[in-house]
């Protein structure tokens, strides 16, 4: 099944209760006026998303389809998310979601 999307990427930016308590909702409009400014919203779309099951590792922040998470997300990483995510391919691997495992 080929799925046609207009947007090369969607941000998804956690806004539920316990990450909107730590900022989320400065990530998302900081994140969203960058993309404006920059003229990139053809390209990537970002949207608010209620819950992506990692409270307490928030604010958290999914790229789709690719499937990347990042957790403790704040305003000062929006701009390393642009340029070196979505614009340079690299993972930003210290905000990058590590599911812990027992030992």
């Amino acid at each position: 099944m080929q799925h046609n999307i207009p947007y090369e990427k969607h941000i998804l930016v956690c806004i539920n209760e316990t990450c909107k308590m730590q900022g989320s909702e400065k990530v998302f409009e900081k994140l969203k006026a960058r993309i404006k400014e920059l003229n990139l919203k053809k390209k990537y779309r970002p949207s608010r998303v209620v819950c992506l099951g990692l409270c307490g590792k928030g604010p958290n922040v999914a790229i789709w389809p690719e499937g990347t998470v990042y957790c403790g997300f704040n305003e000062s990483n929006v701009e390393d998310l642009i340029q070196k995510h979505l614009l340079g391919g690299e993972t930003l691997t210290e905000l990058l979601y590590k599911e812990s495992k027992p030992s």
